[in-house]
Order: C-alpha cells, then structure tokens, then sequence
C-alpha cells in the first residue's frame, strides 16, 4: 500500500510520462533488433527475408535437445522451412514435399547450396493416383481443395486460381525405401488436407517424435477438418497435443484461424 506522499514531492507532467511510455515501448520493439544483430545466424536470416519467430521456436532447448536426424517437410512451397530447418537442425536429413512445378523449381534453386536435402515432387494424401490442385496467385494458399469464401473474404489477395495436374503418394509410399533416421520432426502444412497426409502416412507417423501440423478453427478450405478433427486423429495415433508454434489471426477482427499445432509423443518426453 502506498503511503503519504513525501514531502516537496510532485507527480510527473503527464508529456513526461506519455514520453516515458513512448521510450519504453519503442525499446521493447528495439530488444528483438538488439538480439538480431548481434547473432550472425539470425541476422543473415533476416536479410534474407526469412521468418525469425519461427526460427527462433525451432531453437527452443526442449526441440533442441531432441537431437533431430530426419525432418519431413510436407507442404514445402519454395522452401522456407527447409532453410529455417537445415538452421536450427543442421544434421538432420531434411525430405521436402512440393507438387506445384514452379514452387517446386523455386525450391530446388533455394535449397540448391543445402546439405542432406532430399526433394519429393509429389503431393501427398490417403491414396496413390493422380488429382488437380488449385494453383492459387499466391503460392502458398494452394490446396488439392477449392477455396472456402470465408478465406477469400479474410484475404482477397488469395482469390482465384488454376487447377493444374498433380502426382498423389500416400506419405508411407513416397519414403518406402529412404533410410529415416529417428529422432523425426515433421511439418505438414498442406491447406485444408492435413487428414489425408497423416491417413497415408501412419506407418512413418508411428517414427515421428514431434509433429507440427497446421489446422483451422473455421473452414478455409472445402470440405477439410478442423482443428478438433485433426487433435482426435492424433490423439489416436499416440500423440498428445503442447501447444502451438504459431497463429494466424483473422485481419478482419483478429480472431484466431489457424494454428500450427504441436503434437508430441509422450513416450518422447
């Protein structure tokens, strides 16, 4: 409890306080710079225009200490994982799965200097064959799924699109025959058809220490699960849900759409 005021004291300008609150906000935005700069990984990251925040979450000690051999990247669009992952995980074996031919060929130019990079241009879902996917203008909101409106209105940039022909592996398939080393990390982030990959895949999905999958709490795409939908499939697959790694809120009102969802096995720690 605060007592008497001391006497000949007197309380601050309300300019010298707003002022205060200016400095200590504008520092609070500096910390992150400050962190950047003086660490040459994070800064040469951040030239390049990569995500830091994701980075940084792969960084975390109790991923670390994991020891990652083998990372599956499902949904690699033009790489920007595969090098955020190579970074934080750098003796791991990194598989990137890609179908459109263009993101595909911009992924073979990205990672082209990596080590240990091994790239699948295929989809992936609960069944071998051939479907069409929907090359959205803007690359990484393409699915093997129509568009939802309520995306569209969420992001106009995303709207329309061309449905192009595209190869289909179940997971389990498309590694039949690699050597997967364990510990496994993987990442699936594929718009809408998140099911169908860990469907295809639950031999590979039963050597997996740690999945981050991608689900929504509203549907952005036709006809694809949500996020309580993917938790029950992981839960029966011996997976517990920590948490998220990541959020992607609405820029309408805020509200939470997605999440990368980390799914862990207990066995695992």
């Amino acid at each position: 409890m605060q007592g008497p005021r001391a006497r000949g004291s007197r309380e601050k300008p309300s300019s010298v306080m707003n002022t205060e609150r200016l400095v200590s906000r504008v520092l609070s935005k500096l910390a992150p710079l400050k962190r950047i700069v003086f660490q040459p990984k994070l800064l040469q990251l951040a030239i390049r225009g990569h995500d830091i925040s994701l980075y940084l979450g792969l960084r975390q000690p109790w991923l670390q200490r994991r020891g990652f051999r083998t990372v599956l990247d499902i949904g690699a669009n033009t790489g920007q994982f595969a090098v955020l992952a190579r970074a934080a995980f750098p003796e791991a074996t990194i598989h990137c799965f890609e179908p459109l031919p263009d993101c595909f060929s911009q992924l073979q130019r990205r990672i082209a200097s990596l080590q240990n990079v091994i790239l699948h241009n295929v989809a992936l879902g609960e069944r071998d064959g051939m479907s069409s996917m929907v090359r959205n203008p803007y690359s990484p909101s393409s699915s093997l799924l129509e568009m939802a409106p309520s995306h569209v209105q969420a992001f106009p940039f995303s709207a329309g699109g061309e449905r192009l022909p595209v190869s289909v592996l179940t997971l389990d398939a498309a590694l039949a025959g690699q050597r997967i080393e364990e510990p496994v990390l993987m990442k699936i982030d594929v718009q809408g058809t998140e099911d169908r990959v860990i469907a295809g895949g639950r031999s590979i999905l039963a050597r997996v220490a740690v999945a981050i999958v991608e689900t929504s709490f509203e549907p952005l795409y036709e006809g694809q699960l949500l996020f309580d939908d993917i938790l029950e499939m992981m839960h029966g697959l011996q997976f517990s849900y920590h948490g998220n790694l990541g959020q992607l809120r609405s820029p309408e009102d805020g509200r939470v759409l997605q999440c990368d969802a980390i799914f862990v096995r207990p066995s695992e720690g």
